[in-house]
Formats: structure tokens, sequence, C-alpha cells
């Protein structure tokens, strides 16, 4: 949903290593409880409702890597009663931080949905949060990042990175509808092959436009090609993972973390974020079979269900998706902000 079909985001073979399930956490697994109903059973009483889970979002977090424990599932009862949680992870997705942070997002193989999910965080952060967003599209070809906003700059990355002297941010941004900022990629046929050359994509120029972003933008989220993921790691500060629902989903996350604990990236896989991405019921023995490879070696796992519009090309806004998906990226924002809110409390 939303991924670059083909690519492969790793680029040396890995041994696979298959992981065995972890104890299904029976409390997690069952949700909540019930939903008080206005005018049930005709008494005009709130009385307590059974639920009806859709188990196509959820989070699972950890307690001492962002401060609570919990399995956060869409509840669908009668009448218009919230008991989703979606107040809190809205509250949580804007949660004071303090200085800029960085935000990788990595595709666990070809067609995970990287590009959509850096996309939809930037506009989640843009849409909650009172401070400066700006997304990164370091890739190329017809389903990247530019592909997906209405461009207006003609100034791409490319651009950005050769320029010398002072920098003028303002001629390389397109403004979207949401408030993020987006600093295009090249389209052309060159394109991919320009992002491996280490001259202009050195790491001195990386860390110079990253710099400048800082002085501007308190959050800063890059869609990275292959070529240059391993290159862009050490400039992260939070890691986010996307793998498909799919059934070769338990092998491409257990290469990723495998590639990223012998690329020296231990400490940020295991604060990394995990997407399951384009969930639905047909796709749950996959999700859970991914998840228990997952579980216990990342600080968090978000489901994302499937949305046919992210599955279109083109323009695509926040609003524009149903409440599920709408959610979900609530969600899994928040996740990503109250993980480094909780590192700069431990900071202090």
């Amino acid at each position: 949903m939303g991924g670059r079909g083909g690519e492969q985001p790793w680029e040396q073979p890995v041994s696979i290593r298959r992981v065995p399930a972890a104890p299904r956490d029976r409390a997690a697994a069952d949700g909540p409880t019930g939903d008080l109903v206005p005018g049930a059973r005709g008494s005009g009483e709130r009385v307590p409702e059974e639920p009806k889970i859709r188990r196509v979002e959820s989070v699972v977090g950890r307690d001492h890597e962002g401060g609570w424990r919990r399995l956060a599932q869409v509840v669908v009862g009668a009448g218009n009663s919230r008991t989703d949680g979606m107040e809190s992870d809205e509250a949580r997705v804007r949660t004071e931080l303090t200085g800029p942070r960085r935000i990788v997002v990595l595709g666990c193989t070809g067609g995970a949905g990287q590009t959509t999910t850096a996309l939809m965080i930037g506009h989640t952060l843009a849409r909650y949060r009172d401070d400066s967003v700006v997304a990164i599209d370091a890739t190329a070809g017809d389903q990247a990042m530019t592909a997906r906003v209405p461009v207006t700059s003609p100034q791409t990355l490319t651009a950005l990175l050769a320029a010398d002297g002072p920098i003028a941010l303002s001629e390389y941004l397109t403004r979207c509808e949401s408030g993020l900022d987006v600093i295009a990629g090249d389209t052309d046929p060159g394109a991919a092959q320009r992002l491996s050359d280490r001259a202009l994509f050195s790491d001195q120029r990386i860390a110079r436009v990253l710099g400048e972003l800082d002085r501007h933008y308190q959050l800063t989220v890059i869609d990275p090609a292959a070529t240059l993921a391993a290159r862009l790691l050490p400039h992260a500060d939070q890691l986010v993972l996307v793998a498909p629902a799919s059934e070769d989903a338990p092998d491409a996350v257990a290469m990723t973390y495998e590639w990223l604990d012998g690329h020296g990236c231990s400490d940020l896989r295991r604060r990394a974020v995990m997407v399951i991405n384009g969930v639905s019921r047909r796709s749950m023995d996959d999700v859970e079979h991914a998840e228990s490879v997952a579980r216990g070696r990342c600080r968090a796992i978000v489901r994302v269900p499937w949305e046919d519009e992210l599955a279109n090309t083109g323009p695509i806004a926040l609003n524009q998706l149903r409440s599920g998906a709408r959610r979900a990226y609530v969600a899994l924002t928040g996740v990503i902000v109250i993980g480094q809110a909780a590192r700069q409390e431990v900071a202090r």
C-alpha cells in the first residue's frame, strides 16, 4: 500500500533467522471490557455493551520506553461514544519536545509502504503540532513522495545539497495543506544514479543540510532511498520500520533487524517503531507472525489498516483517509513523539 514495488531496501545479503513467537499478552489481547452506551435496552440507563473489536489497528508499547503499556484498538459500538483512546493519542502527538528531532522511515522490503508512512507521519505531525515540520524526499521513481504532494518549488534535494554559500531554504520548499513542508526529490531518469553519487550526497553535505533544517524545523521526517539508508541512520533520533501485511513480512523483519545490528544500529533498532502496513482480516495470520518476530526487539508495534486511497497514485492528504487509517496514523505518531519526550526526560 503506497510503497515502491520491487525495490529491495537492504542491498547486502543477510542470513535470515526465524525468531520464535513470543507468548501473547492476554490482558492486551482482550482489549477494552465494555462500552457505555446511552439508551441501551430501552431503559435510558448507561449500561455496559459487549464491544466489537476491529483488530486492524493497534499499538503495543512498553512501560519503560514511552510511559505506557497497552494495545490500542478501535471499539465499534452503538451510539457516538469514543472509547478508542483517540484523545490520548492526539495528546501524545502534541507532547512538548525540546530541540530538533529527525525521524528516518525505512521499508523492510519493496512495496512495504515506506514513502506513504513517511508522508502520513509528516502530515500528522504538522496537523496536530504547533511547531514546524519538514519531510525530505531522498528517493527517486514514480512512487516517490514527490509524486504524492502538489509540488510548487522547482528546486529539489539534489539542488539543495549542491548549493554553496548561504542557503535560501524557502526556495526549496513546498507547503502542503496540512502545514507540512516538503523538500522534493528529482524525478528525471538520472535521479536514482545521482543518489549513489558520494560526492554530491557526501556525509559532509548531508550533515550541512540537516543542520540547516534543524535551525528552522523541530521535526524532520526523512524518506531515504536504499543507497542512502546506511549513511542517514547515524543522523536519526527515531527510526520507523515498515513491513507489509503479507507472508513475506516475517522474513523481511528478521532480515532488517539483522542488517541494522550488523551496521552498528542496535540501539536505534531497539528504540524503533515497527509499522505493519495494510492490515486486513484476511492478512491477520501473516500480521501476527511478523509481530512475533518484532516483539521484544523494538519499542513499539503499530498496525495500520488497508486503505484504498493510499494504494492509488497521486497526491494524498490525511483528511482523505477513512477514520480507521487516520486513527492509526495518529496513534503511530503519538508513539513516536512520546518516545522522544521520554528520552529527553532521561537526558536531563
